[in-house]
């Protein structure tokens, strides 16, 4: 799958929870759609998916560039939502603070910016690479380019409709996020009606990774 990284904080997870975590279509070994041209086809894709599977009282979780369609996902439809959390979200722009450009920063830059704990980035930077993680890894870089690119992670038009959600919105942030600015926390508070905003201190892009209790 295309989520190693995630998988202890999944297994944690469901001790509680039901958990369902599918590799975004184009990412980790799934295939790239003829469909797929924007990332609010995704918000379609999950929502197809959620109708399939007959879910309902989804405590629906994104982070990053899965938090954007996260969002993306919120604003077509809550009906079959409980709950929505945003980690270190992607998905808006606060002018002067762009997302940082990880689609041409090098391994090191990005684990850097990810991650606040010098020890972790240390030990990340020194796993060595399969050359299937590294295939995949450059896979997931095209998706992501091919969905974020221009402009950078984010929808200019995503912003006016946020007061769609009507879920209860927990934001979740890493203090020390080198990827997107710890200030797209408080904004997204003030874009969600009645969502509250949970600071990590100590932590980057990846909280979940670094302090996952």
């Amino acid at each position: 799958v295309g989520l190693p990284g995630l998988l202890p904080f999944l297994d944690a997870m469901a001790d509680r929870f039901d958990v369902i975590a599918p590799d975004k279509p184009s990412f980790g070994r799934s295939a790239t759609p003829a469909w797929l041209d924007e990332v609010g086809d995704l918000a379609y894709f999950y929502l197809d998916l959620i109708d399939a599977l007959g879910l309902d009282g989804i405590q629906l979780v994104g982070h990053s560039l899965g938090g954007w369609i996260a969002l993306e996902l919120a604003i077509r439809s809550c009906a079959r939502l409980k709950t929505l959390t945003l980690m270190n979200s992607a998905g808006i722009r606060i002018k002067g603070k762009p997302i940082a450009n990880i689609l041409v920063m090098d391994r090191e830059e990005v684990t850097r910016a990810a991650i606040a704990d010098p020890k972790l980035v240390e030990q990340q930077l020194a796993m060595p690479l399969t050359p299937e993680m590294q295939e995949q890894l450059a896979l997931n870089r095209v998706a992501a380019a091919r969905l974020a690119w221009q402009p950078r992670f984010f929808n200019p038009h995503l912003r006016k409709w946020l007061h769609r959600v009507t879920v209860p919105t927990r934001i979740v942030w890493g203090d020390r996020d080198g990827i997107i600015a710890p200030d797209y926390a408080a904004e997204f508070a003030t874009l969600i009606p009645g969502a509250t905003v949970t600071m990590v201190p100590g932590t980057a892009h990846s909280p979940h990774v670094e302090r996952p209790d």
